[in-house]
């Protein structure tokens, strides 16, 4: 699948980069997506949103929105490594 995202490290990319990634899975139709991964994509990008809008005043707030960063983060590379197996 010719993608933008066969050139990347997918390690460095950062939350709002691995969330438009998920965004353009889920949008995509082409036929080797599987159906699965495209509505994985899809709650991923919206929970990157939820989560990168999430508050960051006390401590804890901040703690708790990198968790979720990172529990997303790795779910998204997961999901690219699939999409992009020769990466």
């Amino acid at each position: 699948m010719a993608n933008q995202a066969t050139t990347l490290d997918f390690w460095s990319l950062k939350a709002v980069q691995l969330a438009k990634e998920c965004r353009q899975i889920a949008q995509n139709d082409a036929a080797e997506i599987d159906e699965s991964l495209r509505v994985e994509a899809k709650l991923l990008a919206a929970e990157f949103h939820d989560a990168l809008l999430m508050p960051q005043d006390e401590f804890e707030d901040e703690a708790r929105r990198a968790a979720q960063l990172a529990s997303l983060r790795k779910r998204a590379i997961e999901i690219l490594v699939k999409v992009y197996p020769d990466e």
